[in-house]
């Protein structure tokens, strides 16, 4: 396997690219950059960030982002578009693609268990995320997706959220919550919820939990619409495993970011979903070998600048200041590449951005950031 990451083949050839990693390591920014180096090659891409992620509209122009795709001004043969994420939109949306009629689909909106579970409750945001996904693969607006995840913890969500929507569906807790309603599609609603008053009531003094008749009503008005969800989540789970998608682990060229990059690697392996490789982000990379100089001999080198320089900076003599600097870097670059150096063992293929010296937050910035990414 080679263990060069060739970061222009995925953006010329998939349809899909998740970016996944631990929180700081530079993931909104490479997904962003990403989609630059897209449209360069001539594609229609579009960014998702599923984690609200301000950074990135005002790295590329833009007041800020919604659910609604927008056009990035970029001097590009393709063209390049920036969302994000807005669940309940977008769960409203598949209720009213799924719901069997106008009554049913204003009942659930009406629903308190709806409007709390498509707006905050755990999970939804990326169980509604895959959701889009799905929609935007399957539309001929655009040529690749890019999707930025949130850190690596709720990613893993974003992983599970189709399979968790199935195990809903099919769970003992939906079954007995629909049930007794059997034969409510047959008769007048109204007339099933009235005569199952009293024992709803029982259940809410016993377990304490007033919600209940909410999500017996939710259940119930939810229930035509269960085998549209469950077919739709499996399809959302063959297109994660499918050959147009690749997942790039981002990291830093630290032990606990390469240690998070290595337990989400195997998670993905397990649920045997491709892998495309590591981006490690912000690498010091390594001086020319007639750089590589002692202190002593930097000293030798740098004396004319003590001879000129006789003022100070922060207490340190001009000189004493670059040693250090120097001397920093060197550190730094050694422990960038022991941390490379475990990465390769690995045999995952990696690609290594070099640290930049400065904060990214502008379309020249991630111009920059995809020119390193197909060098």
């Amino acid at each position: 396997m080679s263990t060069t990451l060739d970061i222009a083949a995925l953006t010329r050839e998939k349809q899909i690219i998740v970016c996944c990693g631990s929180g700081g390591v530079g993931k909104t920014t490479s997904a962003a950059a990403l989609g630059v180096l897209a449209a360069q090659q001539g594609r229609r891409a579009l960014v998702m960030t599923i984690d609200p992620a301000h950074r990135l509209a005002q790295a590329m122009g833009l007041d800020g982002l919604n659910n609604d795709p927008q056009q990035v001004s970029l001097d590009a043969p393709g063209s390049l578009h920036a969302m994000m994420l807005d669940s309940k939109r977008t769960f409203d949306r598949l209720v009213e693609s799924y719901a069997e009629d106008e009554r049913t689909r204003d009942t659930i909106f009406a629903n308190s268990y709806y409007q709390q579970m498509s707006s905050s409750l755990g999970g939804s945001r990326e169980l509604i995320a895959m959701e889009r996904v799905f929609e935007v693969a399957n539309s001929d607006e655009y040529d690749i997706l890019i999707v930025d995840t949130p850190p690596a913890q709720h990613a893993l969500d974003f992983l599970d959220a189709p399979k968790r929507m199935i195990d809903l569906l099919d769970g003992t807790l939906t079954g007995l919550l629909v049930k007794p309603y059997g034969l409510a599609a047959k008769v007048q609603f109204d007339f099933f919820r009235q005569s199952s008053a009293a024992t709803l009531k029982f259940l809410e003094r016993l377990t304490g939990f007033e919600i209940l008749t909410d999500l017996s009503d939710f259940m119930m008005a939810f229930s035509g619409m269960f085998e549209g969800f469950k077919e739709r989540s499996h399809k959302v789970m063959e297109l994660m495993r499918g050959p147009s998608t690749s997942f790039v682990l981002v990291c830093a060229p630290e032990p606990g970011s390469l240690n998070q990059a290595d337990q989400f690697a195997a998670r993905l392996m397990k649920e045997s979903i491709s892998i495309a490789g590591v981006l490690v982000n912000r690498v010091h990379l390594p001086l020319p070998a007639d750089d590589d100089l002692s202190d002593v001999d930097l000293k030798e080198e740098l004396t004319p600048i003590g001879l000129i320089a006789d003022h100070q900076v922060n207490g340190l003599a001009l000189l004493e200041r670059v040693i250090g600097a120097y001397a920093a870097q060197r550190a730094s670059i050694k422990s960038d590449w022991a941390v490379l150096s475990e990465l390769r063992a690995s045999g995952l293929p990696n690609h290594q951005v070099p640290h930049f010296n400065r904060d990214l937050h502008s379309m020249e910035d991630l111009e920059a950031f995809a020119a390193a990414l197909d060098p």
